[in-house]
């Protein structure tokens, strides 16, 4: 530590040099950490999804509808507990900018299909008596200043009989994910209100929801419910919850490809502009490593502090990346339900910012080390 001025004095000898290095690191970390954070989530999220739960939908996709009359059909498939159903919306709210996402779900088994979400029991009674209710996610109700008891006006995808997209709903509930506070990001509507006020597509769902006794047979059953509509005019594809993860990430692309493609390419750039800056700036100050051997210091002690440099800037920058990350990454995986920065991350970025500082100063560390004092002094 008695030497931590000495080796923030050589950081800061050319302050706008400095400055540019530290910037260089704090982009190239921001992103390490965004794109990393993202790639985690998505694989805890994946590997956390629910076992015993499956997700039958159109083998057309996810755009097409599903009849609810082959609900008592899919309940009689052998291995299935319990099934239920929902209809995804979007819309907006008051203008383009303010998107909101939701889904018509059966009011009465809402609690039991959705076990990870928190709401007080007689808001969820109130959800249950009301069909024009709504509960809404917590991130929602502050985002838009929603209350209990309000009635909001929302344009949704889904027409109504008379041609309008305007709906209006009653706050009758707000809902947390205490696992996940940023996944409470949703509102929940009446089926039955929605079913009997909309236009077209009546008495259809965009999926179904089962519970299955035993997920070592969850291939099986998937079989069972798809060979049971197979060549009928509603064809089915039923996945477990972690397989229709995957896919609907893969659709996003190949996050992990991108994250690693980006980082490397970032990491690569960086170590040649850390390496090259080193260097200049050790050229620029060879009478004064000659110096510092001529008063006493080694040649391994003038080594380790060019090291020191090289290791504190990227330090540094990548603790400043990495904060900026921490912020940004919750908004920016709002969708995939990425609420914080994994402690992996940070661990890995800094392991990555001590491999960058050895790496770029190394050469830089080497050549002062070889440094011939009366040859550099000679230089003054």
């Amino acid at each position: 530590m008695k030497y931590l001025f000495l080796v923030w004095c050589g950081i800061w000898r050319k302050r706008m040099r400095a400055v540019l290095i530290l910037l260089q690191i704090v982009v190239a970390f921001t992103l390490f950490g965004v794109l990393q954070g993202l790639n985690t989530g998505v694989k805890q999220a994946i590997t956390s999804a629910d076992a015993n739960r499956m997700y039958v939908q159109s083998r057309a996709g996810l755009g097409d509808t599903l009849p609810l009359a082959l609900l008592p059909q899919i309940q009689r498939v052998h291995g299935v507990v319990s099934v239920s159903y929902a209809v995804y919306l979007s819309g907006t709210y008051q203008n383009p900018g303010q998107q909101i996402y939701a889904s018509a779900v059966d009011a009465a088994s809402f609690a039991s299909d959705h076990p990870g979400i928190a709401i007080a029991p007689e808001q969820l009674e109130a959800f249950i008596r009301d069909r024009t209710g709504m509960i809404v996610g917590e991130q929602v109700a502050r985002r838009y200043g929603w209350r209990i008891g309000q009635r909001v006006p929302v344009q949704l995808s889904v027409v109504q009989r008379d041609g309008s997209s305007d709906w209006a709903f009653d706050v009758a509930g707000i809902y947390t994910v205490p696992d996940n506070p940023e996944q409470a990001n949703y509102i929940y509507v009446n089926y039955a209100y929605l079913n009997e006020a909309r236009e077209d597509k009546r008495d259809t769902v965009s999926s179904f929801a089962i519970e299955i006794e035993d997920p070592r047979r969850s291939a099986n059953v998937g079989h069972d419910i798809d060979t049971l509509f197979a060549n009928s005019s509603h064809e089915t594809r039923t996945q477990s919850e972690s397989e229709l993860a995957t896919v609907e990430v893969q659709r996003i692309g190949d996050i992990n490809f991108l994250a690693h493609a980006v980082t490397a390419a970032a990491f690569f750039a960086l170590l040649f502009a850390t390496g090259a800056l080193m260097m200049q700036s050790i050229r620029e100050r060879t009478p004064e490593l000659a110096v510092l051997k001529t008063v006493g210091f080694t040649d391994s002690h003038v080594m380790i502090l060019v090291l020191a440099e090289a290791l504190a800037c990227c330090m540094l920058g990548a603790g400043i990346g990495l904060g900026i990350a921490g912020l940004v990454l919750p908004r920016a995986g709002q969708l995939l339900g990425v609420a914080h920065l994994a402690g992996t991350v940070v661990v890995t970025g800094m392991g990555c910012a001590v491999l960058l500082a050895l790496m770029g100063g190394s050469i830089a560390a080497w050549r002062a080390l070889q440094l011939p004092v009366a040859a550099a002094l000679s230089r003054r």
